[in-house]
């Protein structure tokens, strides 16, 4: 059973791998290079603090009368940043422990697969880039609770995610299993954030009582 699916698993790859054309590379290379999404990340990091961009079902609304905008756009900064870091530690500790090779450093697959970014680590199992996106994407579309915002992100996610496989960095499953890390991770830290924010809310509250 698992031989089937190690097989499936280099068919798959091997096939969305050979989709190559030099424009299809250029696109792959982008959405894969860290850098060039840093202005996205930034902006991401503005909307917290844009009232218009939460939606009325979001915590960050209901609590909002309460709480002054600028604290509850900073507890969703934090909540992003502690989301990254999580990812980033449990992807490196489950590489290290699992020691999957990548595509590029698979003898099986030797000859077989076009590397336009390389053969890059030795390990890759499971997809950084696959987590961290959907990490984000799934926890930034619960914050905001805006269709459109949504929709852009997770497809942003898939994206990248889908160009780690046509770049043959990883596996189809390394992006699978990732990406589900990431929901999980997001989930998980989401739940946290409201949390807090739902204290802070009853501190306020109780400040507001106070004074009155």
């Amino acid at each position: 059973m698992i031989d089937w699916l190690i097989n499936l698993d280099h068919s798959i790859t091997l096939g969305l791998n050979g989709m190559h054309t030099p424009f299809w590379n250029e696109v792959m290379l982008f959405l894969s290079a860290k850098t060039v999404w840093i202005p996205l990340y930034a902006a991401i990091a503005i909307l917290f603090f844009v009232p218009r961009c939460y939606g009325k079902k979001s915590q960050a609304f209901i609590s909002g009368s309460r709480i002054p905008l600028w604290l509850t756009g900073l507890i969703g900064v934090m909540a992003v940043l502690l989301c990254f870091g999580i990812t980033e530690q449990i992807t490196n500790i489950v590489k290290d422990l699992v020691a999957r090779p990548r595509p590029g450093h698979e003898p099986l697959l030797e000859g077989l697969l076009q590397l336009p970014e390389g053969k890059g680590g030795r390990y890759g199992f499971f997809s950084a880039h696959a987590a961290n996106t959907f990490g984000l994407a799934i926890l930034t579309a619960l914050i905001f609770r805006r269709k459109w915002y949504s929709v852009f992100i997770v497809l942003w996610a898939a994206a990248v995610s889908f160009s780690r496989i046509y770049l043959a960095k990883h596996f189809t499953t390394d992006v699978l299993c990732g990406a589900v890390a990431g929901i999980l991770i997001g989930l998980a830290v989401y739940y946290l954030y409201k949390y807090i924010l739902s204290l802070v809310s009853r501190k306020y509250t109780r400040t507001d009582d106070l004074h009155s």
